[in-house]
């Protein structure tokens, strides 16, 4: 399916538009491509160990294991190294040891190469160690598997090439990692996790090793080494190539995150909720008794009558100054007026008199170039009041002098209303101002006379009452306006997920009917081949589930089986995923398997070993003890694994004994 028909498909379930999904897909780093794995074949092909052994047999050794195609088994004696070749292997294609590696095997080693083949492609992986630390590690990659077996470096000359190189453990198992997911085409997993800053888990290569290095037969995980965050499942999903099961994990968890702060936003919510309803009530309760305080403290005798007269006398007041500010208001504004009229009056007049007093005069000669004025000009000023000297018309009529006298008497009466406005503003002034003043002073009477009622303690304690009063109605009144935290709204992002997880879950159910039919019936039918006589049939989910049906009996599941069956199915699963990619040509499991101690069992008696205090919740081993295992429950639980054969300790009812 192309990306396109995906984010279509995925915006219709959604009712968004295209681009809305394109948008989250980007901000969350998703790949809307779901396409077919590449084949993920893993061939060992050879192990080397070099070191110096430091208890009996003494000495240095150096030792080459091959391994060709189909089953290798390693057969010895307890405590012969069987587990510690596997877990040698683990250290190279994993990256990084394993817990399960003794210290005292590690100390001896100083060389470690491992030869194998990923996806076509021949790998070498050389380890240098030192004190049972990495301090250099390469990854070498070549033509062919001779060109690598004797190389411990890149050589140009037989086309051998580096592609890690580190000096430090954590580097070089996060080189590894990269170097393997990508060879194997592998993506990281997701889950969500409380314990995690981010929210969210991240499972790269050493979780899918886990399902390269089944775990012992009491494990309780079907497919990994771990049940946290449904690994089984995401597993089973990749393996039997299911459409987008690493992009669905990731899908999920995000979803999850989603959810989870949307549940921390009503929690968080509910809370302020509830803080504010009782803070609110405390103040409201404290308001009441405080009003209640204050009726009981009464008021002197005539203090109603002065509040009365301090309230009416203070309304006056107010209003007085109202007025008075509106009357010195209007006397500026008439007093800027008359003003303005009397200055164009004088204007007028000194204008009229400027014009006639110029005109007067008869000059003989241009003032300024001394250019005698002619006859012409002279008689032109006479009969069309042209200037004789700058030859412009000098504005003078026979009607002038009338329009003139007029203009001087409109100027006069504007003026003389003016003043008489201006008058009658300043006597309404100096009324205003007399009965602010009065109102003034008959309401500091009143208060004077307020006060002297209302001295003493009592007064105290009733101004205190009032202010505690005011304060707590303050309170209740911020509250009331506070704004608290919704519901979050729906999100595109929270609706696109939804739709995404459910387009992916469909094409998931319709590609894997089929494939997990065949899964249940291979894994039963290789169950049975393994020694599990008694079962029945298997269902499998994508979760990585698995219930069990024995014959005639109820259906149980994969946990309640004993350790020696749940290691049967376990190895039934992953051969059952190898035949389905074999048949519908998949990209499944990649076909390396290390199994470890097919024949471990855990024993339960109710008789403890002489090692042990009778059962307590801090139950500890008696100095000298071998058996590394504590009690699991109330009743008595051993692990036959000590940590060398001992008869000191002997088990009721079971031999002691490890292979590996």
């Amino acid at each position: 399916m192309s990306s396109e028909e995906l984010t279509t498909r995925i915006a219709v379930r959604a009712g968004v538009p295209v681009p809305v999904v394109e948008r989250v897909f980007e901000g969350y780093g998703f790949s809307p491509i779901l396409s077919g794995a590449l084949p993920r074949p893993v061939q060992l092909r050879r192990l080397r160990i070099a070191g110096t052994r430091t208890v009996e047999p003494r000495g240095p050794f150096d030792r080459v294991f091959p391994f060709g195609t189909g089953l290798t088994v390693l057969a010895a004696d307890n405590l012969r190294g069987k587990t510690s070749v596997l877990e040698l292997i683990t250290w190279c294609l994993r990256g990084s040891p394993r817990a399960n590696l003794q210290g005292v095997v590690r100390s001896w080693l100083s060389r470690l190469d491992c030869d194998v083949t990923v996806a076509g492609r021949p790998l070498g992986f050389r380890l240098v160690l030192r004190h049972g630390q990495l301090v250099e590690g390469r990854v070498l990659s070549a033509a062919d598997e001779e060109s690598l077996a004797g190389a411990d470096a890149a050589d140009p000359g037989r086309a051998v090439v580096e592609l890690v190189l580190a000096t430090d453990p954590d580097t070089f198992a996060a080189m590894v990692a990269n170097l393997m997911m990508e060879l194997l085409d592998l993506e990281r997993l997701e889950s969500s996790s409380s314990r995690s800053a981010s929210g969210r888990t991240t499972y790269g290569w050493p979780a899918y090793f886990g399902a390269l290095y089944l775990p012992p037969g009491g494990d309780s995980a079907l497919l990994g080494d771990s049940v946290i965050g449904g690994l089984a499942g995401r597993l089973l999903q990749v393996f039997l190539d299911l459409p987008g099961a690493a992009l669905l994990s990731r899908m999920r968890t995000a979803r999850d995150q989603l959810g989870e702060a949307d549940r921390a936003a009503e929690a968080d919510s509910a809370r302020m909720w509830t803080l504010l309803a009782t803070q609110r009530a405390d103040a409201e309760r404290r308001l009441a008794e405080a009003h209640r305080e204050l009726a009981a403290l009464g008021e002197p005798a005539g203090t109603a009558s002065l509040i009365a007269d301090i309230s009416g006398l203070t309304t006056a007041a107010v209003t007085a100054e109202g007025s008075l500010r509106e009357a010195r208001e209007n006397h500026e504004l008439l007093r800027w007026q008359r003003r303005f009229d009397e200055k164009r009056l004088t204007d007028l007049r000194e204008h009229q008199a400027a014009r006639l007093f110029f005109h007067a005069l008869d000059p003989e000669v241009c003032p300024r170039c001394e250019v005698p004025i002619s006859p012409a000009r002279r008689a032109a000023e006479r009969t069309s009041a042209i200037c004789a000297v700058c030859t412009e018309p000098t504005g003078l009529t026979a009607s002038d002098p009338a329009e003139a006298e007029a203009a001087i008497q409109e100027a006069q009466w504007r003026w003389k209303a003016s003043r008489e406005a201006e008058d009658l503003a300043r006597h309404r002034l100096d009324d205003n101002a007399a009965y602010a003043a009065d109102r003034r002073r008959a309401l500091a009477e009143v208060e004077s006379t307020l006060a002297g009622v209302r001295s003493g303690k009592t007064e105290d304690q009733r101004q205190s009452l009032a202010n505690r009063v005011t304060r707590l109605e303050g309170m209740v009144s911020a509250w009331e306006s506070l704004s608290m935290p919704q519901q979050r709204p729906s999100t595109d992002a929270r609706t696109v997920l939804d739709a995404a997880i459910a387009e992916l879950t469909a094409l998931q159910s319709a590609a894997s009917d089929t494939l997990f039919e065949e899964l249940n019936t291979d894994i039963a039918v290789l169950a049975r081949g393994f020694g599990f006589r008694n079962l029945d049939r298997v269902v499998a989910d994508r979760a990585g589930r698995l219930q069990v049906y024995k014959t005639g009996g109820p259906r149980e599941w994969f946990g309640t089986q004993s350790p020696g069956e749940r290691l049967r199915l376990r190895i039934a699963v992953v051969v059952a995923l190898l035949r389905i990619g074999h048949r519908h040509g998949v990209a499944t499991h990649p076909g390396l398997l290390l199994i470890d101690s097919p024949r471990r069992k855990r024993y339960r008696t109710t008789t403890p070993p002489p090692c042990w205090s009778r059962w307590s919740s801090s139950a500890r081993r008696r100095p000298g003890c071998r058996y590394w295992s504590p009690p699991r429950t109330r009743s008595w639980w051993t692990a036959c694994s000590p940590l060398r054969p001992s008869s000191r300790h002997p088990v009721p009812g079971s031999r002691c004994g490890d292979i590996g």
